[in-house]
């Protein structure tokens, strides 16, 4: 008796201990000139997969265990100027103030040689014509991704829509980001957008697709697509068709977090290009 009751306070105090290791953070992002909210900024611990994404009123909530306090944090969005913390120096600079303000950043545009022949237009990606399985995000944490590596033919390729084909759709309305990122060991890096793409749809089964003409996308060579939950939806309400072979998925399970190739399924996503 007196041993069970040992290893059941033991466990009391394990279970104490695992909880006061973590601890809820809650800030406010802003730009540092206009004072406005920044809606949908990633703020994460980098390659640990724990971080969020901020709301329309540029407010988060960060989950952060003692163990990462030798980490870095980075709060990041296209079009803003990154801002890197140690994880213990942010812990004391969010409670002392809950504001945090990011200031723009003037990107460099890149000159692109357009010759006078005729382009030819083609999808990349998985084009899957039939219903083999569907699967959804990794997770419901904001700032989940999921994506694949698209190979291109000639350079530049200019990207004009993305498609994904929506299995079912349990939700009034859906939003994510659609990102674009350079490739670097074979895994996700630099993002190569000018701003963010945010796309919101009410589909509840069919191809979704996003005309990308206004946002000038140009690649030199093989890059990433993944689309990125920005906004809480719940378990389970939102699949794409997906397929068993294709373009590998690789995803990531929080803002900042570390990439990781899934051996399993691979999602019904592609792209329109020109080249």
């Amino acid at each position: 008796m007196k041993k069970s009751l040992l290893v059941f306070y033991f466990l009391i105090f394990l279970f104490q201990q695992s909880q006061s290791q973590s601890k809820v953070y809650e800030g406010v992002l802003k730009d540092i000139n206009s004072q406005e909210a920044l809606a949908y900024v990633n703020i994460g611990v980098l390659n640990k997969n724990s971080g969020t994404v901020s709301d329309v009123n540029g407010q988060f909530q960060l989950v952060l265990d003692e163990k990462y306090d030798n980490e870095i944090l980075k709060i990041s969005i296209i079009g803003y100027k990154s801002i890197i913390y140690n994880v213990a120096d942010f812990k004391k600079a969010i409670t002392e103030n809950k504001d945090f303000f990011l200031e723009k950043e003037v990107a460099e545009l890149k000159e692109i040689i357009i010759s006078n022949k005729k382009m030819q237009t083609r999808n990349f990606g998985n084009v899957l014509e039939k219903k083999t399985v569907s699967a959804g995000f990794v997770n419901n944490v904001l700032g989940n991704e999921i994506g694949m590596i698209i190979k291109i033919k000639k350079k530049p390729t200019f990207i004009k829509a993305f498609h994904a084909i929506v299995d079912y759709n349990h939700y009034k309305e859906f939003k994510f980001r659609l990102n674009f990122y350079d490739l670097k060991d074979g895994l996700p890096n630099n993002s190569i957008l000018q701003e963010s793409i945010i796309v919101t749809s009410t589909i509840k089964k069919g191809k979704l697709s996003v005309d990308l003409d206004e946002y000038d996308i140009v690649v030199q060579d093989d890059f990433f697509v993944a689309i990125e939950l920005i906004e809480g939806l719940g378990e389970g309400g939102l699949h794409f068709l997906a397929d068993y072979s294709g373009n590998q998925i690789i995803s990531r399970a929080a803002s900042q977090g570390k990439w990781k190739k899934q051996e399993d399924v691979s999602f019904g996503f592609s792209v329109t290009a020109k080249y």
